[in-house]
Order: C-alpha cells, then sequence, then structure tokens
C-alpha cells in the first residue's frame, strides 16, 4: 500500500516499475485533507443533531434502570459489565487499530478538524 508519506519521499512502488514525483505527492496529501476535512464537518453537524435525541433517551434509560434498581425491582450486575468491555478491547484490536491510524493519519486528522468545526456549528 502507498501513503501520502511514501508518495512525497520520492520512493519507489512496491512493483518498482515508476517513481511517483512530489507533485503528485502533495495532490494525494491535498485530496486526502480535503475530503477528510469536508467529510469531517458534514458528519459532525449530523451528529450534533442525532447525538442531542439519543442522550436525552439514554439519560431517561438509565434514570428509569437507576430507579428500579434503588427500589429493588432488578439488580444490576455493575461488575459484569465492566468485565464485557475490557473483553472487548483487547490488546490485540488496540494495535490494530493504532496501526491502521498511523498509516491514515492525514485523513484522520483533517477529518478530526472538520468533525470539531462541525460540532461547534450552531
Amino acid at each position: 500500500m502507498i501513503t501520502p508519506m511514501h508518495v512525497l519521499r520520492n520512493e519507489k512502488t512496491l512493483a518498482g516499475e515508476k517513481t511517483v514525483t512530489s507533485i503528485e505527492g502533495f495532490v494525494v496529501l491535498a485530496n486526502m485533507l480535503i475530503i477528510g476535512g469536508v467529510g469531517g464537518y458534514f458528519i459532525g453537524y449530523l451528529l450534533k443533531r442525532i447525538f442531542k435525541v439519543l442522550l436525552i433517551g439514554f439519560g431517561i434509560l438509565i434514570f428509569f434502570v437507576a430507579s428500579l434498581a434503588f427500589v429493588g425491582t432488578i439488580n444490576v450486575n455493575y461488575e459484569g459489565f465492566v468485565d464485557g468491555i475490557t473483553k472487548l478491547l483487547g490488546s490485540q484490536q488496540v494495535s490494530i487499530i493504532l496501526q491502521t491510524m498511523a498509516s491514515n493519519l492525514p485523513l484522520i486528522a483533517s477529518f478530526a478538524v472538520g468533525f470539531i468545526l462541525g460540532i461547534g456549528k450552531q
């Protein structure tokens, strides 16, 4: 896989057939930054609207579960909840996620900036 950093450093492709110039590398990098920024902005704006509705619903659900647990109608196993989350995120899954993020860093960074701007949009 050719990443933007390989293109910017003028490295050969895996087949060794052609070399990419640094101008083409900047074009690839600029495309990644534009797509990530615009996509992040729109997704951030959309998720802000959806998140408000989901947060209200989640808060009502937690209130009812906590009140039923307080009254004694149900018994909540909090330790099992924490154990399930820690098993879900094992060390191998975290390693795979970090490697993927490192290889797509320009796209992720521009997406994050656009996402923050989209969240902040009134």
